[in-house]
């Protein structure tokens, strides 16, 4: 499925799961457009880290990338020859 009915999706399921979901005719005027949703889903990539990046150029953070060190420390080598 295209992302947009995967979106569509779950905000259907989460309709029907509450405790009072409402008529279908009230889904059908009330519910939201592809438009909107990939309106919301543009907005949300561009403000994610990633999506800065690959959008606008915009280098991450500090914080957010792995340091070598911090999987790696000094330590002597101990050979078992």
């Amino acid at each position: 499925l295209r992302l947009v009915r995967r979106l569509k999706a779950i905000c259907w399921w989460c309709h029907q799961h509450t405790a009072h979901p409402e008529t279908d005719a009230w889904l059908a005027a009330n519910a939201m457009t592809d438009e909107r949703l990939e309106r919301l889903y543009r907005q949300a990539w561009e403000r994610s880290p990633q999506g800065q990046y690959e959008t606008f150029g915009t280098p991450a953070r500090y914080g957010t990338g792995i340091d070598w060190n911090d999987f790696h420390t000094r330590v002597e080598w101990q050979s078992n020859d």
